[in-house]
C-alpha cells in the first residue's frame, strides 16, 4: 500500500509540474494583443518613440493668440514628426509587425492623433480634443503599449 501511494504521488506531482511547465510556456510565447511585446518591435518603437519626444519638445510654443495658419504650420510639422515615426517602426518589416498583434493597429493610433490634430488646426475653434475608440481617448491605449518611452508627448495632445 505504502508502494502504491508512493507511486501515485509521484504521478500526480509529474502531472502538476507538466501542467505547471505548459502553462508558464504558453504565457510566456503567447501574444499579448494590448502591448508590443516582440523585441525588434519594441527596440524601433522606443527609440522612434524618443525620437519624437525630443523632437516635439524641441518645438517653440505657438504664441497665446496663435492665428489659423500658426496652428496649421505646428500641426503640419507634428505630422511629420509622427510620420517619421511610423516610418521607423515599419523598418522592421511586415513579418514582426504582423508577429506582434497591436502594432498595426497603435502606428494607426498615432496617424489618427497627426490627422486629427491637422482638422482641428485647420476647422476647429475651442480646445483641441483626442479622438475616442471604444469609449475611450486613443492616447490612453497608446500610452499603454508597454513601452515606457512612447507615452504620447503632452504637446501632441495640447491645443499648442
Amino acid at each position: 500500500m505504502r508502494r502504491s501511494t508512493a507511486l501515485l504521488l509521484v504521478v500526480v506531482g509529474v502531472l502538476i509540474l507538466g501542467v505547471y511547465v505548459a502553462s508558464f510556456l504558453l504565457s510566456t510565447t503567447s501574444d499579448r494583443v494590448d502591448q508590443l511585446d516582440n523585441p525588434p518591435v519594441m527596440d524601433a518603437a522606443s527609440r522612434a518613440c524618443t525620437d519624437l519626444r525630443v523632437a516635439v519638445d524641441a518645438l517653440p510654443p505657438l504664441p497665446s493668440g496663435a492665428t489659423r495658419s500658426e496652428r496649421l504650420a505646428r500641426a503640419d510639422a507634428q505630422g511629420v514628426l509622427v510620420d517619421r515615426l511610423v516610418q521607423q517602426v515599419q523598418q522592421v518589416g511586415d513579418a514582426a509587425l504582423d508577429a506582434d498583434v497591436p502594432a498595426r493597429s497603435w502606428l494607426a493610433d498615432w496617424k489618427t492623433l497627426a490627422s486629427s490634430r491637422k482638422s482641428w488646426a485647420r476647422d476647429g475653434t475651442g480646445p483641441y480634443a483626442v479622438p475616442v475608440r471604444d469609449g475611450q481617448p486613443i492616447t490612453r491605449r497608446m500610452d499603454a503599449i508597454g513601452v515606457d518611452a512612447c507615452t504620447v508627448p503632452a504637446g501632441l495632445v495640447s491645443p499648442t
